[in-house]
């Protein structure tokens, strides 16, 4: 992986000519020998200087490089901010104070749980520079004297895997080995495997392993730091959505949710589970003593190249407090209605509904459904100049500009009900609800219909005969209802076979029996993956999202008005134009190779 990354930043400076082809193959060529830095091999063969190496690392961060080498001495008052051992083993050093504002050069900037312990220790606020593993270590050396650190107890840098080869991760400088026994996860892969699935997945991204701090070390920061960054860092690059932190009486278990499933990842020590929850707790500014009642919280992680938001949800259990993590999608650079997956009759009937000016288009699915990523890319596509668009959702997944969106934050007061009241009042033609669950909420929502509004919103329902259902029995006007839903959009997410692994077979009996029809006497063939590095020994990589969508005509509205029995709402909704059932179009995608019987039967039955 050195060699790739190696390779990207060698792109960069030979288009700023600062190197030529020819030297970058050569450095990289020694690279593989020596297992010494790119930058270095480049600094040590004369074709960069050290001061335009780093200079060129700081403007791909986006911030300045400070040549240490050329200081005066660091004041002694500055030095004893932060503790040695602490500047020693994250590669940070404090070089002056402006005020309020305390000047520190770091290694990795982007790391921000050092960067939070250290605004907080000093109760000041940070201005970072960049520098180099060298340079601070030498100047710590000036400073405290000449000092070998214990490299039993701190997490040390590999030379191989950090070469100057892309952007450095967050905690890519405080990488060790996987320890031999730590438990595989889900599927019989080690993280090491996981880890080199997803660099090889995405190659500029260098895999980390996750070090597990003894026992014994656990009552210090900087373990705990270590562990939880690499613990997060690993998450985002394997694609995972949720990470999960679960004591029990005599374990520790971290699991995370890719493609929709949990996998076990490790069970780290027992001893870290309560410096785990202080230490998140403090970065997402909860009580750290409230340990009787659940909370909530939000961080905000600065990696090279984006920021990731995460949801932090707190619970007491028996043995201690649950830890779940939600990493969420900041990112609005894929909200395209185009490209969310809909067929190309649905995305029609879709589109037509919003040139509409009023009117309500409600999606449905259970929990993990992706209805999120539908309602926003609905909101993305109706984001225009000439209209006023606002959304009132809980603490979003998504940041959109142009947007008026307001954060639903209920134990201040600002719940649902309150929160369309007042986007309402501010003249909204586009109003996005994250949800409808409660009967003054979807009263005021159907409401605003008739008024010429067109409102987008979510429901957990298992289909959209549930969802009229619910809402009907929730005490919603069935005559209200009717008039103002103009579209129904029910939806699922499928995981993708893995295409690296991905093997067929011939199906017999019941399965080859229930795709008969479509594939008119022939042989049923269907697909499955055997599992390989690529997926972490799961079969699948990815997911595809399937809908179902109803455009609500007459006979559905009649059927909604006169409350008509459950067969003959189900009926109405299954004939309306361009209808698609979601269990035909996951058989179509289970014979097209896209995903395995198992997975049909997971998620339509």
């Amino acid at each position: 992986m050195a060699t790739k990354k190696g390779h990207r930043i060698g792109e960069m400076l030979m288009d700023e000519e600062i190197i030529t082809k020819e030297q970058l193959q050569e450095c990289l060529q020694e690279q593989k020998v020596t297992g010494e830095k790119v930058g270095e091999v480049m600094v040590r063969k004369g074709y960069v200087s050290h001061e335009v190496l780093y200079a060129f690392l700081g403007n791909q961060f986006g911030i300045p490089y400070i040549p240490l080498s050329e200081m005066q001495n660091i004041p002694p008052a500055i030095v004893k901010l932060l503790p040695e051992q602490l500047m020693r083993s994250q590669h940070v050093v404090p070089v002056s104070k402006k005020g309020n504002a305390l000047i520190l050069a770091m290694a990795d900037p982007s790391n921000v749980f050092v960067t939070d312990d250290i605004k907080l220790s000093t109760h000041s606020d940070l201005e970072l520079r960049l520098s180099s593993e060298k340079e601070i270590k030498a100047a710590l050396d000036k400073c405290f004297g000449f000092k070998e650190e214990d490299s039993g107890e701190l997490v040390k840098a590999s030379s191989k895997d950090d070469s100057f080869g892309a952007t450095p991760t967050m905690g890519a400088m405080n990488r060790t080995p996987m320890p031999a026994t730590a438990p595989a996860p889900v599927g019989g892969a080690s993280l090491a495997s996981t880890a080199a699935a997803a660099a090889g997945a995405y190659p500029d991204t260098p895999a980390v392993s996750m070090a597990v701090p003894t026992a014994s070390a656990v009552g210090g920061d900087t373990p705990v730091i270590n562990f939880l960054t690499s613990v997060l860092v690993e998450a985002i690059k394997v694609g995972a959505t949720d990470v999960h932190f679960e004591p029990y009486e005599r374990s520790f278990r971290i699991r995370w949710r890719i493609d929709g499933i949990l996998q076990e990842v490790q069970s780290p020590p027992r001893t870290l589970a309560t410096a785990l929850a202080a230490k998140i707790k403090t970065m997402a500014e909860m009580d750290p003593n409230e340990k009787r009642l659940a909370q909530q919280g939000r961080l905000k992680l600065k990696i090279p190249g984006k920021d990731v938001s995460m949801l932090i949800m707190i619970a007491p259990t028996l043995w201690g407090e649950k830890i779940v993590m939600r990493i969420l999608n900041a990112e609005s650079g894929n909200l395209d209605l185009e490209k969310v997956g809909m067929e190309p009759g649905q995305l029609q009937i879709f589109r037509q509904h919003l040139q509409l000016p009023s009117g309500l288009i409600l999606i449905v699915g259970p929990k993990g459904s992706g209805k999120s990523t539908t309602a926003y890319a609905t909101l993305s596509a109706l984001n225009q100049p000439t209209k006023n668009v606002s959304a009132v959702d809980e603490p979003s997944d998504y940041s959109l500009n142009g947007v008026n969106q307001v954060a639903v934050i209920e134990k201040r007061g600002l719940t649902y009900a309150n929160g369309v009241r007042a986007m309402l009042e501010q003249d909204s033609d586009v109003l996005l609800v994250g949800e409808m669950h409660d009967i003054e909420t979807a009263r005021l929502v159907l409401d605003a219909v008739p008024t010429g509004h067109l409102i987008i919103s979510t429901l957990h329902a298992n289909d959209s005969l549930g969802a009229i259902q619910y809402l009907v029995n929730m005490g919603v006007e069935s005559y209200l209802l009717g008039s103002s839903l103009n579209l129904l959009v029910n939806q699922r997410l499928v995981r993708i076979i893995c295409p690296r692994c991905k093997e067929s077979y011939e199906a017999a009996g019941e399965v080859a029996k229930r795709f008969g029809p479509q594939t008119t006497g022939k042989k049923v063939v269907l697909y499955r993956g055997k599992g390989c590095e690529n997926c972490s020994k799961t079969g699948y990589r990815g997911r595809a999202s399937v809908y179902e969508v109803v455009d609500v005509n007459d006979a559905v509205r009649e059927a909604i008005v006169a409350k008509a029995p459950s067969v003959v709402l189900k009926k109405a909704l299954a004939e309306t134009p361009g209808f698609l059932s979601l269990k035909s179009q996951l058989e179509a995608k289970a014979l097209a190779g896209v995903t395995s019987y198992e997975e049909l039967l997971r998620v339509a039955g």
